[in-house]
């Protein structure tokens, strides 16, 4: 694997993009035929943003390229909202046998892709990664080439970037999209750098909305959404963890939203855990205060040691991770206790 560029917050310049896509084998025209663009499974709203810019660019750097996009287990229900609005060509087809290159967009951890996992390691085309999230070891073994920027708040503010230093005219469904993108996993800016503010900016010179992008995130919730939040707060057990709130959660579906709204409620860390044909998902959110004082990171210090525990896979950002793995609800939630516990070094009392 060859890592062309790792930005940082002082170099990000798209300048340094061009120098690092000058070395990418997909600009010559004469190789590249078909292209597939991979998000992890239940893609999110930044999974599947990032591939809506992925293939107009690569479509806009090669006429005639034959690019489909594969979203495996299908879309997150926020990012299917995005789908409808803004629909891409996707395919149901998962070989690889004459395709030229694949593109992993948002993506850190090869286990995310389920079952095209190997087929994606075995296969002879060219892969590059595209990614903010902190990469686990095993991207080595599939990616031949790396494009990683852990201080961007998300892979649609890199694909913006990729775009600017492609010289690429961005329209504006694109530049609504990658917007959508943005404030989805800046959690609408609230966890922003200066650089995405300006990227926000710019693509909101080109015709983007933030409002629209708002309105598009914030869509009304249907009532299965709503009943899950309710049954999430019914069934909260609440902790103590020093002067921290803990709050997790059992529930069937929604475990995102259902963990997000136990924050909104004052939980400064929750979980929402539910059982599914003998797997469990858990999302897991914390406060920015949470992260900012304690530095737990919840897709490095507890989803992936919880699901590297049980055996499964998870990841994410410092307030926003998951996993799944084959284990009980009560298994699961011990766990998680566990290591918030060793990770902030703070006892855990459950309240009555």
């Amino acid at each position: 694997m060859k890592k062309l560029h790792v930005a940082g917050a002082s170099r990000r310049a798209a300048e340094r993009y061009h120098e690092a896509l000058a070395h990418f084998p997909y600009v010559q025209p004469d190789i590249l035929r078909r292209a597939v663009i991979l998000t992890h499974k239940h893609a999110d709203v930044d999974a599947y943003s990032a591939a809506y810019g992925v293939a107009y660019l690569l479509r806009r750097l090669r006429k005639g390229l034959r690019v489909s996009v594969v979203t495996p287990e299908g879309l997150s229900i926020p990012a299917k909202r995005v789908a409808s609005e803004y629909p891409i060509r996707s395919s149901e087809d998962t070989g690889f046998e004459d395709v030229d290159l694949v593109v992993v967009v948002d993506t850190g951890n090869p286990q995310l892709l389920a079952d095209l996992q190997e087929p994606l390691a075995k296969a002879r085309c060219l892969k590059i990664f595209l990614d903010h999230h902190p990469l686990s070891g095993s991207v080595k073994t599939v990616a031949d080439y790396l494009l990683l920027d852990e201080s961007a708040t998300s892979t649609c503010e890199i694909i913006y970037d990729l775009l600017v230093a492609q010289n690429v005219p961005v329209t504006k469904a694109v530049a609504q999209v990658l917007l959508i993108g943005i404030l989805a996993d800046s959690r609408h800016l609230k966890l922003s750098t200066a650089h995405t503010v300006q990227a926000a900016a710019d693509l909101c010179g080109k015709g983007a909305s933030i409002g629209s992008a708002v309105e598009t995130l914030g869509a009304i919730r249907d009532p299965s959404e709503r009943i899950a939040r309710l049954k999430g707060t019914q069934r909260v057990s609440l902790y103590r963890l020093g002067d921290w709130v803990v709050a997790l959660t059992e529930v069937g579906s929604y475990q995102a939203s259902v963990a997000r709204g136990l924050v909104d409620l004052g939980a400064d860390f929750a979980a929402a855990v539910g059982e599914d044909k003998e797997e469990a998902r858990c999302c897991l959110r914390a406060s920015q205060q949470f992260y900012e004082a304690l530095g737990v990171h919840l897709g490095r210090d507890i989803a992936e040691g919880v699901a590297g525990h049980f055996g499964g896979v998870g990841g994410g950002h410092p307030t926003a991770a998951s996993f799944t793995v084959n284990a009980d609800v009560e298994s699961v939630s011990k766990e998680i206790l566990e290591r918030v516990a060793a990770a902030t070094g703070l006892g855990v009392k459950r309240l009555k």
